[in-house]
């Protein structure tokens, strides 16, 4: 089993979050999107931890509204009925100030300024934001960034209202290297020999053997008091918690 190797701090932070909004993420982000709302209720109060450049808030705010037309055609989107979109407000979290400003640019190019509001927070320091935020807490491929992903997953429960909706994705770490460099080619674009610290290539790799397995992440959420069946694979690289929080939480 390979042991979890924290990735390594960014030597220029601006220019590490500039290159993470050059990559395109559209096709995991709309993934993330649809399954949130296909698979349960949203809203009206959503924080999302480790937002980055805001990509997935404007994207939910910009689908609920299509959903509300019926122009969006998201399978079981009916069976879960969502918050009016008029209604929906959200408050994108991130631990780097350099992504915060990036989040800005998008929000206000997007013209979601009166809907999405960002806070700068540790999501390592169970501290950092108040309790019973919000109705539904997301986050996608943020924990595998951290130290403590444990603490980050307390703070999600702390700011979650009882009953609230949990609906966390991230990647898995493999068995061992050459699962690693597999998933990398598959998934990791082209080579960038100019730039190889930033490259889509490297950054995954760095990822996955940063990256929870399924058997700790779930041993995590049974220590919060969380079904550990809640967590399931639902790509050959990513987990996906889904679930309520309960009425107290350990």
């Amino acid at each position: 089993m390979l042991p979890r190797v924290c990735e390594p701090p960014p030597q220029d932070a601006k220019l590490d979050a500039e290159a993470y909004r050059e990559m395109d993420h559209e096709e995991v982000n709309k993934r993330f999107v649809l399954d949130l709302l296909e698979s349960g209720p949203v809203g009206p109060r959503v924080v999302d931890l480790g937002c980055g450049p805001a990509l997935i808030p404007i994207m939910l705010c910009e689908t609920l509204e299509a959903i509300a037309e019926g122009s969006a055609g998201i399978e079981g989107s009916a069976d879960h009925p969502h918050c009016n979109p008029n209604e929906l407000q959200l408050m994108g979290v991130d631990s780097c100030v350099e992504m915060l400003e990036l989040a800005q640019v998008e929000i206000d190019f997007a013209g979601r300024l009166d809907q999405i509001q960002l806070e700068h927070a540790d999501l390592n320091d169970i501290s950092s934001l108040q309790s019973e935020l919000a109705d539904t807490v997301i986050s996608n491929t943020v924990l595998h960034h951290l130290d403590s992903p444990e603490n980050a997953l307390r703070l999600a429960m702390k700011v979650l209202r009882p009953g609230g909706r949990l609906f966390i994705r991230d990647l898995y770490r493999p068995e061992n290297g050459t699962e690693v460099e597999r998933l990398v080619e598959l998934h990791g674009g082209a080579e960038d020999h100019a730039s190889p610290a930033t490259a889509p290539r490297q950054l995954l790799r760095q990822s996955l053997h940063a990256s929870l397995t399924l058997a700790e992440i779930r041993a995590i959420v049974s220590s919060l008091g969380i079904d550990p069946a809640s967590v399931s694979m639902t790509s050959d690289r990513h987990w996906t918690l889904d679930c309520l929080r309960p009425e107290t939480v350990d």
